[in-house]
């Protein structure tokens, strides 16, 4: 990654914000009036509707964005994909029932603009709300902390060729976790993160979510994390061996049904 970090003292860089859909209509009007009204004056709206089936080609239609209607391929070839059909210096990605407060792109920029080389990306706080309202509080960035728990949203503002850098969203996390595994990933590519420490982002709650894993899900999720950088994980190892082993044949089963993780290339 060669290219000059874009500072607020030039014109001001492209963001482009990015929203993957499937069959949200209900609540994407919400989503896409928020990237509109943001602060930030130079950004540009990009929407990839990943095979809906619902209003939500007819909602897009409304109001001055680029929609990308495609077969349906997952929300990580989705978010690829808007990367992809982008000019922006700067992405960020915003699922279509979730929201952003005005200043969110403003304050993420401002930050990320001029932090260190190594920094890829700026994440913030988030408040839920629909079914549960609460504050989730995020930590600031340290190594040790991201491989311990998941506290960086998908909604972070990451820099273009960092992105690129790294392969994107790996499109065989189908499950979920696929951007905990896109921190994960740069972090193992030495790219680090920097914490906003305000609210900036509303993540819808729902009382029944076809996008809640069960217990055996997420304990495949995170130990296929772990087993794919276990250079970064290695006390996990250390406490667990022969889980280790027994899981590294799984994950081998894994790789078989899905094809290779980005790390694996």
């Amino acid at each position: 990654m060669t290219e000059a970090k874009p500072s607020l003292g030039d014109a001001l860089p492209l963001v482009s914000i990015i929203i993957a859909n499937y069959n949200y209509g209900q609540f994407l009007g919400e989503a896409i009036q928020s990237a509109l009204d943001q602060t930030y004056a130079n950004l540009e709206v990009i929407l990839v509707d990943d095979g809906s089936t619902d209003d939500s080609l007819a909602v897009a239609s409304r109001f001055p964005i680029q929609v990308f209607p495609r077969e349906n391929g997952g929300v990580s070839v989705a978010r690829n994909f808007g990367a992809a059909q982008s000019r922006g210096a700067f992405l960020i990605f915003l699922d279509s029932d979730d929201k952003f407060e005005p200043q969110a792109v403003e304050h993420l920029v401002k930050a990320l603009a001029t932090a260190p080389p190594q920094v890829a990306y700026a994440y913030c706080q988030m408040r839920s709300f629909g079914s549960e309202e609460r504050l989730y509080p995020s930590k600031p960035f340290s190594p040790r902390a991201l491989v311990t728990a998941a506290f960086v949203n998908a909604s972070a503002l990451v820099r273009r060729d960092a992105f690129e850098a790294v392969g994107g969203f790996d499109p065989t996390w189908l499950l979920g976790h696929e951007d905990m595994e896109l921190w994960v990933r740069m972090l193992y590519h030495g790219l680090h993160g920097l914490l906003v420490p305000e609210p900036l982002i509303w993540y819808r709650r729902h009382a029944a979510s076809r996008n809640v894993l069960n217990d055996g899900e997420k304990r495949e999720l995170k130990w296929r994390l772990i087993l794919t950088y276990p250079g970064l994980f290695w006390r996990k190892i250390l406490k667990h061996p022969l889980k280790c082993l027994y899981l590294l044949n799984k994950l081998g089963e894994s790789r078989k049904r899905h094809g290779p993780s980005r790390n694996d290339a």
